[in-house]
């Protein structure tokens, strides 16, 4: 009994003594950011680098943040001009002391016990590079009991290989991960190059660097709203869809045995990206000049010549 009780105390010791880095980008969030904090601190883990980094935002997001850490301390903060998302979470990823990693937007929260459920497998799983959890949908303050990953979502979990799957387009849900903080780093973090699908990239690179595991619990609270920009525009990440299929092809040599299936999705991205340049009333210069890349995979779909004549005919590309 005496000796029982010892190996736990070892084993607990052990275990709390590994620390958590959570990083949280901030930006425009004022009514939410300070609840997103308070969840990170209130976890029932004892050691959390937390690292919250202010965007630049223009609402009153810097000051409740700087007040609240006034008062309570327990995390780091930073609070600099606009860098974008992406720079954002990946100073987050340089800053980490944790074993662990994961983020947390300004306006989610996690439910408790989300660090200690998915840093507990990690450390009984010492194979598995990362772990996904499960998210609940959050509308506004309510929460629904309504789950995020699907059946389709679950089925990469069980499948030998889900690479195909993952380069056809389905993706995790980037926020429930906690991956071991080094392997994300090799990885290379979040790819600058992207604006708005930096979550998918990683996913795939992780499945490359070993395997991923998923506990079946809900570890996020994921807010629904307007201000999402995925809801206020459909066609923004139709860009940075093509630069990734790019990057799998040309990059991404562990990648090679999938050529033929990157080549079907990147045909399809361009010709997606060409329909959205075809109505856009005042495309990015960005957009434009990675359409103009679409030449040779014309013969792949015929709609993409179309579209490559139909925009130069107008002067959108050159």
């Amino acid at each position: 009994m005496a000796a029982s009780f010892a190996n736990d105390c070892k084993k607990k010791v052990k275990i709390t003594g590994r620390k958590i880095s959570v990083v949280v980008p901030s930006y425009n969030h004022q009514a939410y950011v300070l609840n997103a904090i308070e969840s990170v601190l209130q976890q029932d883990w004892l050691h959390i680098d937390l690292i919250v980094i202010d965007d630049g935002s223009t609402d009153r997001s810097p000051q409740l943040i700087a007040d609240y850490y006034r008062r309570h301390g327990g995390f780091r903060f930073i609070s600099r001009p606009n860098q974008g998302l992406i720079k954002t979470v990946n100073e987050g990823l340089a800053l980490a002391e944790g074993e662990f990693f994961c983020l947390l937007a300004s306006d989610d929260y996690l439910p408790p016990g989300s660090l200690s459920r998915r840093a507990a497998y990690l450390l009984e799983n010492p194979d598995s590079v990362a772990v996904f959890g499960d998210a609940l949908q959050l509308t506004g303050d309510k929460l629904s009991g309504q789950r995020v990953m699907d059946a389709k979502r679950r089925r990469l979990f069980d499948l030998a290989d889900p690479i195909p799957e993952f380069i056809k387009g389905v993706n995790l849900p980037i926020h429930t991960m906690m991956a071991r903080t080094e392997i994300f780093r090799n990885i290379g973090g979040f790819d600058r190059r992207y604006q708005y699908c930096e979550d998918l990239d990683p996913q795939l690179l992780l499945y490359l660097a070993g395997p991923i595991r998923f506990v079946d619990v809900p570890v996020y609270c994921l807010r629904q709203h307007q201000t999402n920009s995925s809801r206020t525009n459909p066609h923004v990440a139709r860009a940075d869809k093509v630069l990734l299929y790019r990057k799998y092809l040309e990059e991404v040599p562990q990648l090679a045995p999938y050529r033929k299936l990157i080549r079907q999705q990147l045909a399809r991205q361009y010709l997606l990206l060409g329909r959205y340049l075809s109505k856009a009333s005042n495309p990015s210069d960005l957009e434009r000049k990675i359409f103009a890349g679409a030449l040779k995979y014309c013969w792949r779909d015929i709609r993409l010549l179309w579209h490559l004549l139909f925009l130069r005919l107008r002067g959108t590309i050159n």
